[in-house]
């Protein structure tokens, strides 16, 4: 009896963390083409991608919470009638001049487009046109504090000097999981915008 209950709490565990890694994967996802890589860095093409986003301030986490918030009630339109809109990943979190300035942004499903897309009822979500780009990505795992990511875009930072690609954005924080996920199982990536 305690074998069948000690097997059946692995099963359990194990579909968990199988949810948890897999989930992301069933959500639609900004478009690429990996065009160069190097160990945990890819240089993307990206198509064009339309955003809802929000201006938010504070430290890194609470801004990035902050910002959530508002976007998830839009595309679960909690404050305004009319369809709700699928969930996509990743969530990306952008830099701004200021300290402690924060942009944060869903990519839109690829059926919507700026004309089409519903009206928020909340001033403070806009909605733009990021045109085809190129990008740097360097993807790791964990919990993504300040430090964690601030480290890891400094590693791009480097990289990029290194391989003669010029920066034109700030660096971009992109969360693909919920903050329930173990952190082993996170997938997590900073982003710079390069020049072609």
């Amino acid at each position: 009896m305690i074998k069948i209950s000690i097997i059946a709490i692995c099963f359990s565990l194990l579909f968990v963390l199988l949810a948890w890694f897999m989930l992301p994967k069933f959500l639609e996802q900004p478009k690429y083409k990996v065009v160069r890589k190097e160990n945990d860095i890819e240089v993307r093409s990206y198509d064009k991608i339309l955003m809802s986003s929000v201006k938010v301030y504070g430290n890194q986490y609470n801004a990035l919470r902050n910002g959530f918030q508002p976007l998830v009630r839009y595309i679960g339109a909690k404050e305004r009638v009319s369809e709700k809109i699928s969930m996509t990943a990743p969530v990306i979190q952008t830099t701004n001049d200021e300290t402690e300035n924060w942009t944060v942004s869903f990519a839109m499903p690829s059926k919507y487009n700026i004309d089409n897309l519903p009206k928020p009822t909340n001033d403070d979500i806009y909605f733009e046109e990021i045109q085809p780009s190129l990008a740097a990505v360097i993807r790791f795992s964990g919990v993504a504090d300040s430090s964690l990511l601030n480290q890891k875009a400094s590693v791009l930072k480097r990289w990029l000097e290194l391989n003669g690609y010029t920066e034109s954005s700030s660096p971009k924080f992109l969360f693909y999981n919920d903050p329930t996920t173990p952190g082993f199982l996170r997938r997590n990536e900073v982003m710079i915008i390069i020049d072609k």
